[in-house]
């Protein structure tokens, strides 16, 4: 059986992705958020926990291309958005 290709990991990661979750996949050691879930959050842990495996391959996919590619200890940590104010809107940037 061939391993996924890097699009189709990078396909499965935009899957569990969401616009405003609360869950981001970073390096437990830097707070790094390397390719391929740079920049995406996750509706709850438990998709966020699937990106990261996912990312996983993804990257140990790459490295047979690429040795010098670094590695990452991915962990999942929670970073809630600020609540909305009085008119509704909400502020651009999580609050880690």
């Amino acid at each position: 059986m061939t391993p996924p290709s890097l699009t189709a990991l990078s396909d499965q990661i935009d899957a569990l992705a969401s616009d405003r979750g609360d869950y981001v996949v970073v390096c437990g050691r830097t707070g790094e958020r390397p390719v391929p879930i740079d920049g995406r959050r996750f509706a709850s842990r438990t998709r966020a926990e699937r990106a990261a495996r996912a990312a996983e391959r993804y990257r140990a996919t790459l490295r047979r291309y690429d040795r010098h590619l670094p590695f990452y200890d991915l962990i999942v940590q929670e970073e809630r958005w600020p609540a909305a104010d009085a008119t509704g809107s909400r502020v651009d940037e999580p609050t880690p």
